[in-house]
């Protein structure tokens, strides 16, 4: 299978320096700008060890943006010994919060947009997985604060095997975010979870109760994640769906939205290819 418009191209004109490394490390391409893009998010990084909210400069750190980032440059090649990640590291720690998990930053609280109701800078939510992704990435697999943070997302699971947005016993967010799903699946997975554990198989059979949500691309894009992380066979049924799903649902412009009429995003579409590059599509003429 083919993608029909030019992915490749619209990730490297519209994406930042975060989208474009991620991209060149999913083609294993073009080394030396890999070292490059490093050098760039090396020196947007925050004073506190952190990356500002969606890369942009004089903005608060994040924490998904300071965890993507940090697992990034490291998947690049950059030493986990040296300042850059160390600082890093140390932020995030520092911003754990007392049940173990994180919150987004409480410094965003008046920058992320109201609509976006599925973040809090109150409460810990799935921001936990990419922190511990991150950490773990970075060395920190046998510190007794990341295992604190597993312990969390363990507690965090609800009732049909799904992670909620965050967890708040009063607000309304009490069903599974499956857009991001797939970071604590891998944040698990990381810290040795088997992959045919009963917490998993009570997240596959989430992911089946939301299945009319496929199409839509930022949680098809979360669940082709899953089912290929908990090796899944290419020619499953799940996967094939999930497969043509994303491929028919391309943009003309090349890329990827993240549901209903939205613009097309490059985060979003450089998370698509990766998963789909994995399925044997070709993304390249």
């Amino acid at each position: 299978m083919k993608l029909k418009y030019d992915a490749v191209s619209y990730i490297l004109q519209t994406g930042n320096p975060f989208h474009k490394l991620k991209l060149f490390l999913i083609l294993n391409s073009q080394l030396e700008e890999q070292q490059k893009l490093v050098k760039q998010l090396r020196s947007l990084q925050n004073p506190d060890g952190g990356w500002p909210w969606q890369l942009q400069e004089g903005k608060p750190s994040g924490i998904s943006q300071t965890s993507r980032t940090l697992e990034l440059i490291l998947e690049a090649g950059e030493n986990k010994d040296l300042n850059t990640a160390k600082r890093s590291a140390a932020f995030l720690f520092k911003m754990q919060r007392e049940d173990g998990g994180w919150s987004e930053n409480p410094e965003l609280r008046e920058i992320i947009p109201q609509k976006w109701s599925w973040i809090s800078t109150q409460h810990s939510g799935y921001q936990t997985g990419d922190a511990v992704n991150a950490l773990i990435e970075a060395g920190y697999s046998n510190d007794a604060r990341v295992a604190k943070a597993v312990n969390f997302l363990y507690r965090a699971q609800n009732e049909e095997g799904g992670w909620p947005s965050y967890m708040n016993s009063r607000n309304s967010h009490v069903g599974s975010d499956i857009a991001a799903i797939d970071h604590v699946v891998s944040a698990l997975l990381s810290f040795g979870e088997p992959k045919d554990s009963v917490v998993l198989k009570r997240t596959v059979n989430a992911l089946l109760m939301h299945r009319e949500d496929w199409k839509e691309p930022v949680d098809g894009t979360a669940v082709l994640s899953v089912f290929l992380m908990l090796d899944y066979p290419l020619d499953h049924e799940y996967v094939r769906e999930l497969v043509a799903n994303l491929v028919e649902s391309q943009r003309l412009d090349g890329g990827w939205n993240w549901f209903d009429d939205l613009s097309s995003n490059p985060a979003q579409t450089v998370d698509c290819v990766e998963q789909l590059i994995k399925c044997g599509v070709k993304v390249l003429s």
